[in-house]
């Protein structure tokens, strides 16, 4: 599963999904506005894509797939 996770927060709904599919759990982004929950993400999730704010996401900013 390829997932793009939104209001990530600190990544716990990522972190949970890893426990609880493994290898066929994959995320290809997050969108939180808050700094903090950001650096956390960078550091839990390196090189995992992390967009700034909901209000301007669209289709054409993400740039992995997701299901």
């Amino acid at each position: 599963m390829r997932h793009l996770d939104l209001f990530s927060g600190i990544g716990g709904f990522a972190l949970a999904a890893l426990k609880v599919w493994g290898k066929e759990y994959e995320c290809v982004g997050f969108c939180d506005i808050d700094a903090y929950a950001q650096q956390l993400l960078k550091i839990r999730f390196p090189g995992v894509r992390i967009y700034d704010d909901i209000k301007t996401l669209t289709a054409e900013r993400i740039i992995a797939d997701a299901d």
